[in-house]
């Protein structure tokens, strides 16, 4: 190299010579960055999917790339599995620990408003006329908005001390408040999962309760223990135990609460505490499983939360009382429950999960307060877990309508009426990552269908309709009417159709489907649910 005095140059033997001792010296040095590059490769294919996200989070803040991700693959879990709603709302363990004790003395000790200091953040959170919360014949009803209103501090003070005395009393008796493993050590490995019915209030109910039955054993075969919970004046005649008891191998059980007038509902969370299965479905006798009920104990949303429930068909109202007695606004994250499906854990959240369960028969059983705030058992849960500072766990999807093109006394029409709910399952394992799974359907709870008159069995479950985008956390299920008509359950489209080649689209890709049932299900969930179709329109007729 001109005018550099120190360039001397090197033959071709002098290099290899060079570069051989340049490689030996520099082989410790290759090979830590070896092992860092494998490191970084092969730890999260060693660990698998579930630890990638802290792998690739720790990677990305102290390499200095900050926030910058190298793989769509190294994405953290919450961004692929986008289409499973986590469990939430509840309080950090860090922050109130997981103990009764501790979650009861937050709860009364929450804050205590008046209806005036919690409107604004309660009506912000839950917007007045979205979802048919201004609508739902609960809210409208019986003057309950004014009722609301007339909830005093003093009021929410008594109910929560009500609350609190009704655990003291539960202790007293010596039940036990929170699940413990005592508690199913007499109970055999294989019992301790199971599905509970509530039935046999009438006849109708009762040809129901079988027609589920026949659908659970026969249809979907599903193997679980049975246990079917009845009041102590039902379930009398000694032909029907038989039949109930051989033919479908269940188990009757003579549940402990008290008959009322009007709808039973006390029986069903009597049966939760009462129940052996330390982990459980439940059905109502007028639901028809569409595929094995054993399949969502292995759901991601399962073991996630250790309880998952549908939803309904409205939100919340923000001016409902039970908000300040729970000491938190009103809040959209949740749908009220849909209850006639449910999978629960009694186990879960150390054992608090059975704490809620009595909370939910605390509050069904004082109808003078809670009455006017809950309808019914499917409120008092997820209260229930709130007054806890529990995390509560939605289904991944909202509810289709299924019927068909025919009024309620068989006539055909235009129009889709729709008399049966709908419900999709959860996600299994494998498709935990897989955003384009759609769970398949589990659930047909025909709470107008047992009612309707005349109607045609070839044409019963001929359609369902759903939002084009139904997730459960959706902001577009805005959209997407659902309502009682007093006819049908109905799913409205609020604006033009979201498809970018639709008229004047909404761009946003929401609408509403009506496929044929058969399309939807397993060929053979369909043929065992069309065989039974003549049998469950003649339930309905009057006089049998």
């Amino acid at each position: 190299m001109p005018g550099y005095a120190g360039y001397v140059p090197l033959n071709a033997e002098g290099v290899r010579n060079v570069t051989q001792s340049l490689r030996l010296r520099l082989r410790p040095l290759q090979v830590l960055i070896l092992a860092v590059v494998f490191t970084v490769i092969g730890l999260p294919l060693l660990i698998g999917a579930e630890r990638r996200a802290a792998v690739t989070d720790y990677i990305s803040t102290h390499s200095g790339l900050g926030g910058f991700r190298p793989s769509v693959l190294h994405r953290p879990d919450h961004e692929l599995s986008a289409h499973i709603p986590p469990p939430t709302g509840g309080v950090d363990p860090d922050e109130v620990p997981l103990t009764l004790e501790a979650r009861l003395e937050w709860f009364v000790n929450r804050p205590v408003l008046e209806q005036w200091e919690a409107e604004l953040p309660s009506r912000n959170q839950c917007p007045m006329y979205t979802y048919a919360r201004n609508t739902y014949f609960f809210h409208t009803q019986d003057d309950r908005i004014e009722k609301w209103k007339q909830v005093s501090k003093d009021t929410i003070r008594r109910q929560r001390q009500k609350v609190l005395d009704y655990f003291r009393q539960l202790d007293r008796e010596g039940q036990k408040m929170v699940w413990t493993p005592a508690l199913e050590k007499n109970t055999p490995k294989d019992q301790r999962r199971g599905v509970i019915y509530t039935g046999g209030d009438s006849a109708k109910n009762l040809a129901r309760l079988k027609l589920s039955l026949h659908m659970l054993r026969n249809v979907v075969n599903c193997a679980l223990p049975v246990e079917v919970h009845h009041y102590e004046r039902e379930m009398k005649d000694q032909a029907i135990r038989y039949e109930l008891e051989h033919k479908y191998n269940v188990t009757l059980v003579q549940s402990k609460a008290v008959f009322t007038d009007g709808k039973p509902w006390q029986i069903k969370n009597r049966a939760f505490v009462d129940t052996k299965f330390t982990q459980f479905v439940y059905m109502d006798s007028d639901n028809l499983p569409l595929q094995d009920p054993e399949e969502h104990f292995d759901s991601v949303e399962f073991k996630q939360s250790g309880s998952v429930f549908w939803g309904d068909l409205n939100k919340d109202h923000p001016d409902n009382a039970i908000y300040r007695f729970l000491g938190r606004p009103c809040s959209d994250e949740h749908w009220p429950a849909e209850s006639g499906q449910v999978v629960y854990d009694k186990s879960a959240n150390e054992g608090l999960n059975l704490a809620v369960l009595h909370l939910s028969n605390h509050m069904m059983d004082d109808k003078d307060f809670y009455g006017n705030l809950a309808y019914g058992d499917k409120d008092t849960y997820r209260f229930s877990f709130y007054a806890l500072g529990l995390d509560y766990q939605q289904a991944p999807r909202m509810f289709a309508s299924a019927g068909g093109y025919q009024d309620r006394n068989g006539q055909d029409q235009k129009e889709f009426c729709g008399h049966s709910l709908m419900h999709w399952g959860l996600t299994p394992e494998r498709y935990k990552f897989d955003q384009a799974y759609h769970p398949k359907p589990a659930f047909l709870h025909t709470i107008l269908g047992k009612v309707r008159y005349g109607l045609n069995p070839e044409k019963v479950f001929s359609h369902f309709k759903r939002p084009r985008e139904d997730f459960i956390n959706d902001k577009r299920l805005v959209r997407t009417d659902y309502q009682y008509t007093g006819e049908c359950f109905d799913i409205t489209l609020k604006g033009p159709d979201g498809m970018p080649d639709s008229p004047n689209s909404y761009g946003d890709g929401q609408g509403t489907l009506i496929p044929e049932m058969k399309e939807g299900l397993d060929p053979k969930i369909w043929a065992g649910l069309h065989a039974m179709a003549k049998d469950f329109v003649e339930l309905n007729i009057p006089g049998t």
